[in-house]
């Protein structure tokens, strides 16, 4: 993922989401953690991944939880007023929207390339020419800007 890239999430995030009491997971770090390193001055972050501890960025240790999110431990989730992936395989992405759905937290995705997301309760928002599908759960509290 290229840094321009991360730089627009987590641009489209902080104003999304003003209220820096929040608590927000990425799913699927993995080896890149630029997102979620940004966020963590604003947010209260979690990062998971089914990957082992020393697999994952050092820097994200401090943040990391091992987690399958196909068979999630719930309580990671609660409370999260986000649940975002960047890139994350077409496999696991349903998993991601069940579990946003499950805890009552919006979710994004950033997916790969030219992935298709085919869920009508997504909405498609091109990020400065990035696709990123979001499902908005409660348009009330605070809801989902563009960012230009």
């Amino acid at each position: 993922m290229s840094d321009s890239c991360g730089r627009v999430l987590t641009d489209f995030i902080l104003s999304s989401y003003p209220n820096y009491s929040t608590k927000v997971v990425e799913v699927g770090s993995g080896r890149y953690s630029a997102v979620a390193l940004a966020l963590h001055s604003h947010y209260d972050v979690t990062a998971t991944d089914i990957l082992e501890t020393n697999a994952v960025d050092s820097r994200l240790k401090p943040l990391y939880i091992k987690d399958d999110v196909t068979r999630p431990d719930l309580g990671l989730y609660r409370g999260a007023r986000l649940i975002y992936s960047i890139r994350p395989p077409i496999e696991i992405q349903p998993y991601i929207l069940k579990l946003s759905e499950r805890v009552g937290a919006d979710m994004l995705i950033k997916p790969l390339g030219s992935e298709i997301l085919s869920d009508t309760r997504l909405s498609l928002i091109n990020l400065r020419g990035k696709a990123i599908y979001v499902l908005q759960r409660d348009k009330l509290t605070g809801p989902l800007v563009s960012v230009q």
